[in-house]
């Protein structure tokens, strides 16, 4: 694998610090979980989507940023979000929790059917603005990142 050099970001303004807090310290809601692409809720809002292999952590980081314990259902078994699970952040935005890529306890058929779900939903879903790929440090970036 060969080494990835990534620009740092800018240091965000004191308004834009307290833009995000706010954002993250409002409501915000689980929608639903989706199944098919049939399923998606309308495309009337920004989405930000979080992506990883499973037992990343990807649900955590969706409770740890809405500071709520079990907005998002997290697990210790790979594999338990089984659906795009999405989140009302205020009125504008959804927060997107993808199912996990890679190892998962459930039935080869089932994974196959939502990876395939996954594949259509990330590139075929035009409010979707930014996907967060999740990399476990303990065992970095995988072929399948």
């Amino acid at each position: 694998m060969s080494s990835m050099i990534f620009q740092l970001a800018d240091q965000p303004s004191d308004g834009d610090c307290e833009s995000g807090r706010l954002l993250f310290a409002g409501p915000v809601d689980f929608v639903k979980g989706v199944v098919a692409m049939s399923g998606l809720p309308p495309a009337d809002r920004l989405e930000v989507c979080f992506a990883g292999r499973s037992n990343v952590g990807k649900s955590s980081l969706i409770n740890a940023l809405t500071n709520r314990k079990n907005l998002a259902r997290a697990s210790n078994t790979p594999g338990r979000t089984q659906e795009i699970n999405f989140f009302a952040l205020g009125e504008t935005r959804y927060l997107v929790d993808l199912p996990g890529y890679g190892y998962a306890e459930a039935p080869l058929a089932i994974v196959a059917k939502w990876q395939a779900l996954l594949k259509s939903y990330l590139s075929g879903r035009q409010n979707l603005r930014r996907v967060f790929v999740l990399i476990d440090s303990r065992h970095g970036v995988k072929d399948v990142d």
